[in-house]
């Protein structure tokens, strides 16, 4: 599998919330790469879902996103794949890995790139560039 190259066209306009989804394609590079390297890349997958969906979520709850509740699921959503495939692979399952460099994947392009960018545009409907660049401020 190729590494991902960041694109202008994956930024949604968010300072702090591109910076971390250029985080999580460093992560999906790393796996790419190193695909023996399990531990790391599930402990970072963990530590990225932590932070990074808790910052949308309290950020989407505080602008009053109507579709939250859905995000909100699709973040569970990529929890559980990750534990699930965690487990396989600490049971020996060898393609478990590439099944979570596959899946991760497909979370960037569609769930970045289609959700993420559906909020950033709501955003940009909703509030003037300076309070866009505001939304980090008290957080």
């Amino acid at each position: 599998m190729d590494q991902f190259v960041w694109k202008p066209s994956f930024e949604i306009g968010i300072e702090k919330i591109d910076h971390e989804h250029k985080r999580l394609l460093t992560h999906l590079n790393n796996g790419i790469a190193n695909p023996n390297i399990t531990n790391d890349i599930f402990d970072e997958m963990k530590q990225y879902a932590k932070f990074h969906f808790s910052d949308e979520e309290i950020l989407m709850d505080r602008v009053g996103y109507p579709r939250l509740v859905t995000h909100q699921q699709g973040h569970r959503m990529f929890e559980s794949r990750v534990e699930q495939l965690e487990g396989a692979v600490n049971n020996g399952e060898s393609k478990a890995i590439i099944l979570l460099i596959s899946f991760l994947r497909d979370w960037f392009l569609e769930h970045i790139l289609a959700e993420d960018m559906g909020f950033a545009n709501y955003l940009r409907q909703n509030m003037n560039e300076e309070e866009m660049k505001n939304l980090f401020v008290h957080n």
